[in-house]
């Protein structure tokens, strides 16, 4: 019986320590390089120093959960925040896709398993 809990309470401990990483990529269909990029939702904030026209960035995130994803960058003379966009759960995604449209909006779509 004792064993039979140290070997449930090892599994629960093994499963809560084990999130596997979800590729999050951003890129930029904009004209301007993006700056001071800050990707960031529950359990992460990712920051990238720069992305180039037509450029990207890939990173890997371990979420909490339930999540948004929220982009901040400068573009010219401007800093932008899209806010949370859409809602994933971190059990069924594997990667996260974010572009910058040449409009400065931000859209965001997701792969499940």
């Amino acid at each position: 019986m004792r064993l039979n809990i140290l070997l449930l309470v090892a599994a629960a401990l093994a499963a809560g320590c084990s999130r596997s990483p979800i590729l999050l990529t951003i890129q930029n269909e904009s004209p301007l390089t993006l700056s001071n990029v800050v990707a960031s939702g529950s359990g992460f904030s990712e920051r990238i120093a720069s992305i180039s026209p037509g450029g990207e960035s890939r990173l890997h995130i371990r979420p909490e959960g339930k999540f948004t994803v929220r982009l901040m960058y400068d573009a010219g003379t401007r800093r932008l925040d899209s806010g949370p966009q859409a809602y994933f759960d971190s059990a069924g995604v594997f990667r996260v896709m974010t572009t910058v449209k040449r409009n400065l909006s931000v859209t965001v779509a997701a792969a499940s398993h």
